[in-house]
């Protein structure tokens, strides 16, 4: 990660959870730029994550915007989190020209809080594969709610908020944000969940849906093996055996140890692309929760990067293949 990075998502555990997420997000390509928010209550360290992830994506070559709600003009509605920031604003300024029937040109500001005016400038345009990533609060909220393409909520203790722990912040939640909590089910509905209890580390709970979605996932390898689904999974998957095209079979080590503990072994297959087409990767597809695929991100090692895959029944799955090719 860059320099730039705040040191609140700096250490290798949570640059990995970052860099799990942007290859998540890289995966999706809709043909409109990635409209990704990054939601939490007051302190919870939406902004030096948001940027965190900006730079994880701009480092695998892919176009990224930082945005913010902050800008907007706050109207002191206590409680009433709809009339918090000026949403309509910032949906018509940005999320609808970056959206599939927009025209690419969007305006980061809004609100001139100096003068309480709108902010007149020229619009910027994106390109079409840009990812967008807004940090805020109540994003999950009308108008917003139904433009984002992806969500990641920071679940935070407010006590513990990596923000309050620098002081920067009253760390007690604001009754707008425990209304907010209580209505939208922010966290439920969010299609990426991070837990962030802890200054010093990050915790990928759920990526690819909200909390009711399931995800397809092609295994050839470690992820087969009932001692690892039972440490990883906490129980065992029933697959179907399908296989992937195109591809070869090469073999990797490990070092991390738990990985080695759980599988028995530091050997573990990876797949690469092959020159042959009638070559083909046997391997099973497992209906995963959205929180046993961020367990799976979890267990891979950095060698792999999940994608997603045509496999040879027609079916789209993700899978893990080498990290260098893909």
């Amino acid at each position: 990660m860059t320099e730039l990075i705040a040191d609140a998502v700096s250490g290798p555990a949570r640059d990995r959870v970052v860099n799990r997420i942007a290859d998540h997000l890289l995966a999706h390509r809709p043909g409109h730029p990635l409209r990704v928010a990054v939601d939490g209550v007051a302190a919870a360290g939406k902004t030096a994550f948001a940027r965190a992830l900006v730079a994880a994506i701009e480092e695998r070559g892919r176009p990224a915007v930082y945005l913010s709600t902050a800008g907007l003009r706050y109207r002191h509605a206590p409680g009433n989190y709809l009339n918090a920031y000026d949403f309509p604003a910032f949906a018509s300024a940005v999320l609808l020209p970056l959206g599939p029937d927009g025209d690419r040109r969007y305006h980061p500001g809004v609100i001139d809080l100096d003068v309480d005016q709108p902010v007149e400038e020229p619009a910027a345009i994106a390109p079409d594969d840009a990812v967008a990533v807004v940090d805020g609060s109540f994003l999950q909220c009308e108008p917003l709610a139904a433009l984002w393409d992806e969500v990641v909520y920071l679940d935070t203790d407010p006590a513990l908020a990596p923000d309050a722990a620098e002081g920067a912040n009253d760390p007690r939640p604001e009754p707008t944000h425990l209304r907010y909590l209580s209505k939208e089910e922010p966290l439920r509905r969010a299609t990426i969940l991070v837990g962030w209890d802890d200054v010093d580390s990050l915790v990928l709970r759920r990526i690819g849906g909200p909390q009711s979605a399931t995800a397809q996932l092609f295994s050839y390898g470690t992820l087969r093996l009932p001692s690892v689904q039972v440490a990883r999974f906490g129980r065992e998957l029933v697959g179907v055996p399908d296989t992937l095209p195109g591809h070869r079979t090469d073999w990797v080590s490990v070092t991390d140890p738990a990985v080695i503990a759980d599988s028995g072994t530091d050997k573990h297959p990876i797949v690469r692309p092959s020159a042959d087409p009638a070559d083909a990767v046997p391997g099973t597809v497992f209906k995963v929760t959205t929180t046993e695929l961020a367990a799976a991100d979890d267990y891979e090692v950095d060698d792999y990067r999940r994608v997603p895959v045509r496999l040879g029944s027609g079916a789209t799955a993700w899978a893990y293949l080498d990290s260098a090719g893909t």
